[in-house]
């Protein structure tokens, strides 16, 4: 009866295992795409020119 109970015991753990692993996203691991910063944009426009003169 003991050895009976024991293989149950790993045929039990054998499954549960299996269940665990099968779980879970399929396919290669992936980055998001990259999003732009925020100060990349404002350094690419060009300096604002000064539109009035302040000669006295």
């Amino acid at each position: 009866m003991a050895h009976r109970r024991m293989v149950l015991r790993i045929v039990a753990t054998l499954a549960t295992f299996s269940l665990i692993a099968a779980c879970g996203y399929k396919g290669p691991l992936y980055l998001p795409p990259q999003e732009p910063a925020p100060n990349a944009s404002a350094q690419s426009e060009p300096p604002p020119s000064p539109s009035v003169s302040q000669h006295p």
